[in-house]
């Protein structure tokens, strides 16, 4: 990740917007982020940091707490960060809660919190890839590879926080290397074998499980008892089947008895019921005589139907042609009246329209009256217009003449303004040398209450280092003095050991008298050698404490005289210039910026560009005055000559009418007369004419109707003659004969099926009864109660038999599955031990349950720390002028603890390896940066993924020497020679001189602004 843009407004200090292009510096600066105490350096890697995962550097502040409160409330906080990786462009825009203005109204209003990730392309095209804070930092973590957590650790060394890399725990340094060089397969491989071997353990225990409840299902203890019990029943199921297939065979015999008994039986009942049903049929024999006679009579009259029909027919249409010619008379009478009428409305409106010369020579005469009357009231609507110019030209004349007043009223107070203006800002100069000085104050006062604000804080540090250091001796006091008494009592029972092997006349091996007589005793209490040591240890430790806190209090009370000989500094500063207090030197101050705020905005070029457009306005006004006396003359004399055409033209108009519409209205009523005349006349033409042919076609259509009706009636006086000829051939006397003979459809049809049905059934009722009484001959009914009897007591016998069978069989059958189930059982438990022997064995190992306790994950992060501290370890020799250099601890941890990335310093001075965490404030601060830089290296030579090519470090120069920072600067300057990019954010005076690229701070009472130099 290579930062390119930093953009932020009101966070931290800066209240205004602020730009940090780091592009100017160059591929891969070096560069140094310089500025007074409080300026805002950190706030810088607060930004980056915040804009990326939504949390700062330290993590003691949140994003709502970071706005500046020199900001105004129409000023939104917010960061906008550009960054470049793996030749991809990124920006993200963030801002924190906050309260802004309302648009409308007065108050604030809170804002949430909001983010946006966007994709830059060469094309200047964007790509929204995340918009909330949450998608937004998920995001992140994905493109970047490291958590807010990591990215403080690994990229950011934060002020204060440059030890938490160098003594982090080992499962804390996993979590990091895991992530930085994407080992999660290893811990995939754990997890697997883990869960593997546990998946055996448990199918194993499932078949244990089964084999015991195999055996509890037939209620036996072991296999031996279930194969004896298998033996026994096999004999007993053989003689069970035996029985059962005799029993049914005796069964099936008995069954066919009586199934041959129960059919002869329903043979003789089939007899009987046909002999009831040749009674009925012969019952019905004269019924079905009398529906034949019936039908041979319909016969007979069906060859008199076609007659019948045909003369049927004539007759109902001669009937409807004689309706036909009744209603065509009819029609013929009322038309006739019909044109009587028309006729007479005809001649009517024919004289009526002789009126219409009359009138159109009077429509005439009213057409001339009425052009003569609206040329009149035109002439006097141009006469009111007249009028009307006239009076809006003389007031527009008299407003004019006003306006020149004015005009000249405001040159003359313009004039005078412009005279106070050139006065007033003669004292501009003086008022900004005021503030000037104003400001210099304010600062002096401001460094006091930071100072005296930082000394507060450094005496409660100083007291607390103090007791600390007095705690620090107290500890080593009593741990030496335990020390000491362990290892008298460890001794004394050495003594008192040798004592018990001495014999008299035999020469004591420590002073080689042969005479003993105060033989040495134990003192009571054992102690042992390594307990000894133990104690000597913690003395040591207790002693390394007491030297480290004693350095923290010489350095507390360093800093607090220090603070203190700058406070008095200060304060002698203010003493000899007698300064007010800070309020009253911002209040002046804010009264002097706000008056020359003012006097900077009476502008007098703009007062004499305001007198001259008032000049040349009123040349312009005295311009306008003379053009309108000029329309005045002209509407004047307009209305003069409209009076004059309108007095002609009363003249000439007639008295009977006094305006143009009562012409109008007359000319109106004329021509609706002659209009209404002529419509009459042509409406009873044309209703005559109408009536006219109305007439003649209802006179052809009676022609049309007489006709069809004489022919109607000469087929009627035909078709008769032939129906009564038909009839005398026929066997009917009348028409009532041939119609009452004569059967409906549906009745005929019934009657056939009837008639056709029985005789279907007496033809089968005999063919049934011959072949019965043939195989009846001879034969006599079954007695079917022995039969039946003798089948049901032989059922419950073979019943009684398959029980019995079920029984044994069922008994054997849960035997043998038993027994197959175990068989199957072993087999797989013989496969799974052999299984578990591989993938528990395996799994023991990859998760550290064997050996050293490491696991296969911190094993091969081990391998990659080694490399780590390699690099880190060239370059911390070279800081530390060779003394020290870092190694991986390979103990195992005590208790459960997680071991195998644990950190160990060697101390070249003394040959001894130590902890990392015993090392001073400047040490620690050389050995984490080499470590942050070794840890760059190996993770970009291992890692694609991920890029730890920018490094920002937060202090922490000022603990080490002279030399030390040479050797530190020097280590960065090879470091960015070889691609990195490396901010430092530090106030020593040194490391101003020696980087030339710099992001000057500077601090005002408004806030604090950016300052690049390159």
């Amino acid at each position: 990740m290579r930062p390119i843009t930093l953009t932020l407004q009101a966070f931290g200090p800066f209240a205004s917007q602020q730009v940090v292009d780091f592009s100017a510096f160059g591929h891969a600066p070096l560069f140094l982020i310089n500025g007074p105490t409080g300026a805002g350096k950190s706030s810088l890697l607060d930004a980056i940091c915040y804009a990326l995962y939504g949390e700062t550097t330290g993590s003691e502040r949140s994003g709502d707490q970071m706005r500046c409160d020199y900001a105004p409330d129409s000023v939104l906080t917010e960061i906008e960060f550009v960054f470049e990786l793996h030749n991809r462009r990124f920006k993200i825009i963030r801002s924190p809660d906050q309260q802004v203005a309302k648009q409308r109204g007065e108050g604030t209003t809170k804002k949430s919190h909001a983010a946006s990730l966007i994709e830059r392309f060469a094309n200047d095209e964007e790509k929204l890839l995340a918009h909330s804070p949450k998608r937004v930092a998920s995001a992140v973590v994905e493109l970047i590879g490291l958590d807010v957590k990591q990215f403080r650790q690994v990229m950011v060394i934060p002020q204060g926080k440059f030890r938490e890399l160098l003594i982090a725990n080992s499962k804390e340094r996993e979590q990091i290397f895991g992530q930085l060089f994407q080992t999660h397969i290893y811990t995939q491989i754990e997890r697997e074998l883990f869960e593997r071997a546990a998946e055996i353990r448990r199918q194993k225990e499932q078949f244990d499980q089964q084999i015991k409840g195999a055996l509890n299902v037939v209620a036996m203890a072991s296999e031996e008892e279930l194969q004896q019990a298998l033996t026994s029943v096999e004999p007993s199921l053989k003689n069970s089947e035996q029985s059962h297939q005799q029993a049914q065979q005796q069964l099936d015999a008995l069954k066919q008895q009586w199934h041959a008994g129960q059919e002869l039986q329903g043979k003789f009942s089939q007899q009987e019921q046909l002999a009831l049903e040749q009674a009925q049929l012969t019952a019905q024999q004269a019924e079905i005589d009398e529906w034949q006679v019936r039908l041979q009579q319909d016969q007979k009259a069906a060859r008199l139907d076609l007659p019948y029909q045909q003369l049927s027919d004539v007759r109902q249409q001669l009937t409807l042609a004689e309706q036909a010619q009744k209603t065509h008379q009819q029609a013929v009478s009322q038309t006739q009246q019909q044109v009587t009428v028309a006729t007479a409305a005809y001649q009517q409106a024919e004289q009526a329209a002789q009126q219409i010369d009359a009138l159109s020579q009077q429509l005439y005469q009213l057409e001339s009256m009425g052009k003569k009357w609206v040329e009149l009231e035109q002439q006097r609507h141009q006469q009111t217009n007249a009028l009307a110019a006239l009076k809006a030209a003389q007031t527009q004349h008299q407003q004019l003449k006003k306006n020149l007043t004015d005009l000249e009223q405001q040159r003359q107070e313009q004039q005078q303004a412009l005279e106070r203006v050139i006065s007033q800002r003669s004292g501009l100069e003086t008022k900004q040398l005021q503030c000037s000085q104003l400001n210099e104050h304010i600062q002096l006062r401001v460094k006091q209450q930071s100072l005296t604000e930082q000394i507060n804080q450094l005496q409660q540090a100083y007291q607390q280092a103090g007791q600390a250091y007095q705690q620090a001796q107290q500890q080593k006091l009593q741990a030496s003095q335990y020390a000491d008494q362990l290892e008298f009592y460890w001794h004394s029972n050495q003594a008192a050991e040798l004592a018990q092997k001495l014999a008299p006349g035999n020469p004591c091996p420590v002073c080689g008298s042969e005479h003993h007589p105060h033989i040495a005793q134990f003192s009571g209490q054992v102690v042992s050698k390594d307990q000894v040591q133990q104690v000597r240890q913690a003395q040591q430790h207790h002693q390394a404490n007491e030297t480290e806190q004693l350095k923290q209090y010489q350095n507390a009370e360093n800093n607090l005289s220090h603070y203190q000989q700058q406070l008095k500094q200060f304060e002698e500063q203010i003493e000899h210039k007698a300064l007010p207090e800070l309020t009253a030197l911002q209040h002046q101050h804010q009264a002097l910026t706000a008056e020359i705020e003012r006097l900077t905005l009476l502008n007098p070029q703009t007062f004499e560009q305001q007198l001259s457009q008032i000049t040349a306005a009123l040349q312009q006004a005295q311009l306008q005055l003379e053009q309108q006396q000029h329309k005045v003359e002209q509407a004047s004399k307009a209305e003069i000559e409209a009076q004059t055409k309108v007095t002609s033209l009363q003249a000439e108009v007639a008295s009977e009418f006094t305006d143009a519409d009562q012409v109008r209205e007359a000319y109106g009523r004329v021509k609706k007369q002659i209009t209404a005349l002529q419509q009459a006349e042509l409406q009873a033409r044309t209703q005559l004419a109408a009536a006219q042919q109305a007439l003649s076609s209802a006179q052809a259509s009676l022609i049309s109707a007489e006709q069809q009706a004489k022919r109607w009636l000469d087929s009627e006086q035909r078709l008769a003659q032939e129906w009564q000829a038909a009839l005398n051939d026929s066997a009917f006397s009348s028409l009532e004969d041939y119609l009452q003979a004569k059967l409906a459809e549906e009745a005929r049809l019934s009657i056939e099926q009837k008639v056709r049905q029985f005789e279907q059934r007496l033809a089968t009722q005999k063919g049934q009864w011959d072949a019965l009484a043939k195989e009846l001959h001879n034969q006599t009914p079954p007695n079917l109660t022995e039969l039946k009897a003798a089948v049901e007591q032989q059922q419950a016998h073979v019943t009684l038999c398959l029980q019995q069978l079920s029984e044994v069989r069922s008994r054997y059958d849960s035997l043998r599955q038993v027994s197959d189930k175990l068989v199957t059982l072993y087999q797989n438990n013989v496969q799974l031990e052999k299984e578990y022997q591989i993938y528990g064995t395996l799994s023991d190992i990859a998760n550290g349950r064997t050996g050293a306790k490491v696991s296969l994950h911190r094993f091969v992060l081990g391998v990659l720390l080694d490399d780590v501290l390699i690099q880190a370890s060239q370059r911390l020799q070279r800081m530390s002028k060779g003394r020290y250099w870092l190694k991986r601890k390979e103990d195992r941890a005590k208790g459960n603890a997680g071991s195998g990335l644990d950190l160990m310093v060697e101390d070249g001075y003394t040959g001894k390896w130590r902890d990392v965490a015993t090392l001073s404030g400047g040490e620690s601060f050389m050995a984490a940066l080499a470590l942050a830089l070794g840890l760059s290296d190996v993770v970009q030579a291992y890692s694609g993924g991920i890029r730890l090519d920018t490094l920002f470090i937060d202090e922490g120069f000022g603990s080490l020497d002279p030399e030390s920072l040479d050797l530190a600067i020097q280590t960065l300057v090879d470091l960015q020679q070889g691609g990195r990019c490396i901010g430092i954010i530090s106030h020593v005076a040194e490391l101003k001189e020696q980087i030339a690229l710099r992001l000057d701070i500077v601090t005002s009472t408004l806030g604090s602004s950016i300052k690049l130099v390159v």
